[in-house]
């Protein structure tokens, strides 16, 4: 069967129509003509594989990845970066119109990433064992497939420089992949870097690990901090465990950033791309410019890297976070810059947000939530405040349509601005200020 492939999906795949129902053809681009194979149909959509391309697009390049077609992670490392942009900012736009009726012309131009390759300041992979040798990889999207992947052009260069050098020492030592019976093993590799220094992970079964393995891992030069993670949970959401055990260097990792110095714990959230991320907290920052503030909240602030970004426009910014330790770290930043009208609380962002708002006035809030987006709880929550001005900073399109068209009962859309922060990928950031209805 030949079909022709009218629009990109918002996980990166070509959309053709087959019996007026959508078919997802992963690696396919618009305008193409391709022979399918292994239709299977799910209700209202179908899903089918490429067997032959037809009629190549004008856009498609060679991936500059040679393990792309392997791991999968990078859903559009096959069109032209320039066409990225294009349709990353179609994809928003299709996702607004058809969740929230937001009209296409009212989104700004995406900001391009100066760096599409070489962006990523972190890696969590998967280890496994390859010809009797550890190693590190992906799962294959949707599966419990392991592909074994040799170098990633997506890392920060010297992310791939330590993951060789640990893999290698690991099996130096014989350390073996995670064994789910006798719960001991290596499971994955965490490494965060910045500015030429990294922070390393073992992520592990209940392992003791020995002082010779540790002198080794601290003697590779890149690595100044370096933990382990007990995790024995079969099917864990999350990739660190519970138990955290710092093995040597320093506790944190510290960095400048935006002209702010910075340090952070191992399971703290900072964005993946360090330079994009300044750019996309810079403009926030720049929807406030000559106004003052009362009082700004910042939900989900993580280790409060906005509200340093906002801290000049305000009398206090306050920072609602659910995960304490990032609420420890978010502190001891606002002290290591000398900052005094910021401050954090750990706890559930909507009922945080309620009680702060029976407390006092809310001028601003600020959310940068995770994918799912903003509960039901949060929603109603703003619906039924007074709280003037939202900056809300989106990573999912479909769910800030969801959110936006709920919104809009109390609020307007003024600025929607498209940041592409995960080149290569389907992954689209957007700023949207939102102002209080009269």
């Amino acid at each position: 069967m030949r079909l022709k492939i009218e629009k990109m999906g918002i996980n990166g795949e070509g959309i053709a129509y087959y019996q007026k129902k959508p078919v997802f053809i992963e690696g396919a681009l618009p305008q193409e003509l391709v022979e399918i194979k292994d239709l299977q149909g799910y209700g209202t959509y179908y899903k089918a594989r490429i067997e032959k391309i037809v009629k190549e697009s004008r856009d498609r390049i060679r991936p500059a990845c040679a393990f792309a077609h392997r791991c999968r992670a990078c859903s559009m490392m096959h069109l032209a970066y320039e066409k990225q942009l294009k349709a990353k900012r179609d994809i928003l736009a299709q996702t607004l119109m058809k969740y929230a009726k937001i009209e296409p012309s009212r989104i700004e131009e995406i900001i391009a990433n100066e760096q599409p390759l070489h962006y990523r300041n972190q890696c969590k992979l998967p280890l496994q064992m390859e010809q009797g040798k550890l190693c590190s990889g992906m799962y294959l999207p949707g599966s419990n497939y392991f592909a074994s992947v040799k170098n990633c052009v997506i890392h920060d260069p010297l992310i791939e420089t330590v993951r060789k050098e640990v893999l290698h020492i690991l099996n130096k030592h014989g350390i073996k992949a995670y064994d789910y019976h006798k719960k001991s093993g290596m499971r994955s590799l965490i490494i965060r870097t910045f500015q030429g220094k990294c922070q390393v992970t073992l992520v592990s079964g209940e392992d003791v690990l020995t002082q010779e393995l540790i002198a080794d891992l601290l003697d590779c030069e890149a690595i100044v901090s370096l933990w382990q993670s007990i995790n024995t949970v079969k099917k864990s959401v999350d990739v660190f465990g519970k138990k955290m055990i710092f093995l040597g260097g320093a506790k944190q990792l510290r960095f400048l950033f935006g002209g702010y110095r910075m340090q952070i714990n191992p399971r703290s959230f900072f964005q993946l791309n360090t330079k994009q991320a300044e750019v996309l907290y810079q403009k926030a920052a720049s929807l406030l410019t000559g106004k003052r503030y009362g009082t700004i909240v910042e939900a989900y602030s993580g280790i409060g890297a906005i509200s340093l970004f906002l801290h000049e426009h305000a009398d206090q910014v306050i920072g609602i976070e659910s995960i304490a330790d990032a609420v420890q770290n978010a502190h001891a930043i606002a002290s290591l810059n000398h900052i005094d009208n910021v401050k954090f609380v750990c706890g559930d962002a909507a009922e945080e947000l309620t009680y702060l708002s029976k407390k006092g006035k809310i001028d601003l809030l600020v959310v940068d939530p995770p994918r799912s987006g903003l509960d039901y709880a949060m929603i109603g929550t703003l619906l039924q405040s007074k709280i003037q001005e939202i900056i809300y900073i989106s990573c999912n399109p479909a769910t800030l349509g969801k959110n936006l068209d709920l919104l809009q009962q109390r609020y307007e859309v003024k600025t929607i601005i498209p940041i592409d922060l995960f080149s290569q990928t389907a992954a689209i950031e957007a700023i949207v200020h939102l102002k209080r209805k009269r």
